[in-house]
């Protein structure tokens, strides 16, 4: 299970966001931050049964920064590849369309060769299978691609698995850092 949340006062944005995204990524579940800080907030992430942490960072009022953590044991909570910076996003609401049910599972595809290394870091850190499109089998209509668009589009889309119709938010990526990078007092 992934638990995702964010950093102290969201704004409506972040907040419709992390809906998008808990919505897309399966077994996901949204926590709130309130007033805890970044110690009891990992807790909570452990409480509700999580063993992976996607933080999201604001800038400017919006989403602006992707962070992974995982939960080893004997380690605690330790920042994981990657990190993710983003130049902005595309909410299903500003496309018109609803949010659609939860999602069953989740299939990173590389939009080109060059995607590979990008995708297989996302997938992960998402506890997520790597596919190519050419392999893809049909899967059940509760399945969507996260579509790995870095090196012509610098996008990265949740899609339908038919790959035609937005599932999620589309995030705009201003740099994809595959490496951790991380710091609780950030946080």
């Amino acid at each position: 299970m992934i638990a995702i949340g964010s950093t102290r006062k969201p704004t409506d944005r972040i907040r419709s966001f992390i809906k998008e995204l808990t919505h897309v990524v399966p077994n996901a579940v949204r926590l709130t931050r309130g007033k805890q800080g970044f110690a009891e907030f990992c807790e909570e992430a452990s409480s509700a049964g999580a063993s992976r942490f996607l933080l999201v960072g604001a800038w400017h009022g919006n989403p602006g920064r992707l962070v992974f953590l995982q939960q080893k044991a004997g380690e605690g909570w330790v920042f994981q590849p990657p990190t993710i910076l983003l130049k902005s996003v595309t909410l299903l609401r500003e496309l018109g369309h609803d949010s659609p049910p939860p999602r069953t599972a989740l299939f990173v595809v590389p939009d080109t060769p060059q995607d590979a290394a990008p995708a297989e870091s996302l997938a992960a850190a998402l506890d997520a299978p790597v596919r190519q499109r050419d392999s893809l089998l049909p899967t059940s209509d509760r399945g969507a691609l996260l579509e790995v668009g870095l090196h012509q589009r610098s996008t990265l889309e949740f899609l339908s698995p038919t790959g035609k119709e937005p599932l999620g938010p589309t995030l705009h990526v201003r740099e994809f850092l595959i490496k951790a990078s991380g710091d609780a007092k950030r946080w």
